[in-house]
């Protein structure tokens, strides 16, 4: 039942030939073979169409397993940081976005961040850290680690979050994906997204690192393709495991100043929470609003 449908569907198939009228050709000229072939030439639909059901049970298993990943996959890259319904699609996390409404029908808030600071390093905070600031600390483990890397500037990036080298040749030799996504799972799509980008950049080796977790397809796709998948957990044991210094060097660049209030993608200014009328639902707008017209979507609980 765990394998592909279509192995038992061939293997039905062989069997049923094979006692149906294999054998009774190959035992025809045996007397005691014969009359045992033609037993099991009687009995060829009973095996065949036994692996046949089972087939038929595996496939039907197999796409009801798929339809609810995909289920979840679609309410998970739907939940997080996205627009108002109102508003059209993002055309990357740091390209151009939709227009906010005019300034009649929205209501700017400036964030607060009254949370005292943290002094050890947690799930909890790493699933706390804002996008910019988690890249920049994904940047930094590599550093702390001795491995020369950059992040990419402000502005679309190409699916790639940070270059890592490590030879003398100039070029990447891996590259980073980073998602802030709280606790939520990362579904296929990103990880197949960043294998394009691989394949364009022609680099054979990829991380992608996210505070959340991510789905049993997404590591099905990672696990063949040289991409390392790092989420929180892991993430955290990695900081865990550097020296105190280390570790406490990049807490404090973490949760310097506001690290909850996502930073603009656009100009780099942190952002500021915008309710809408008629229940329309809040969003993180640039405070530098119409210069600026970027936004992105509340982060969901969960």
């Amino acid at each position: 039942m765990s394998l592909p449908w279509q192995v038992s569907v061939i293997l039905g198939a062989v069997v049923f030939v094979g006692f149906k009228w294999v054998l009774p050709s190959i035992w025809a000229t045996n007397l005691v073979l014969s009359s045992m072939a033609t037993g099991l030439s009687s009995m060829a639909w009973l095996p065949g169409g036994l692996l046949l059901l089972i087939g038929a049970f595996a496939f039907v298993g197999q796409r009801m397993k798929r339809s609810k990943v995909l289920a979840t996959n679609n309410r998970v890259s739907q939940s997080e940081w996205r627009p108002p319904a109102w508003a059209s699609k993002e055309t990357g996390k740091r390209g151009p976005l939709s227009e906010p409404r005019p300034d009649s029908d929205i209501r700017i808030e400036p964030s607060t961040n009254a949370k005292a600071k943290p002094t050890e390093w947690s799930l909890e905070l790493i699933r706390e850290i804002e996008w910019k600031r988690f890249e920049d600390l994904c940047q930094k483990f590599y550093e702390a680690k001795g491995i020369r890397c950059e992040t990419t500037p402000l502005g679309p990036d190409g699916g790639i979050d940070i270059r890592i080298y490590q030879d003398e040749s100039g070029n990447a030799t891996s590259i980073v994906q980073c998602k802030a996504w709280g606790a939520r799972y990362v579904g296929v799509q990103p990880v197949r997204e960043l294998l394009g980008v691989m394949t364009h950049e022609k680099i054979e080796k990829a991380f992608f690192m996210t505070s959340g977790r991510f789905s049993d397809d997404a590591k099905d796709v990672a696990e063949g393709n040289q991409i390392t998948l790092i989420d929180g957990q892991m993430l955290l044991m990695m900081l865990k495991r550097l020296p105190s210094a280390g570790q406490n060097e990049l807490l404090t660049f973490a949760t310097e100043g506001d690290y909850t209030t996502p930073t603009c993608p656009g100009c780099g200014n942190k952002m500021r929470s915008v309710s809408g009328k008629a229940g329309r639902p809040n969003f993180w707008g640039c405070p530098d609003y119409p210069k600026c017209r970027q936004r992105l979507g509340m982060r969901r609980a969960g």
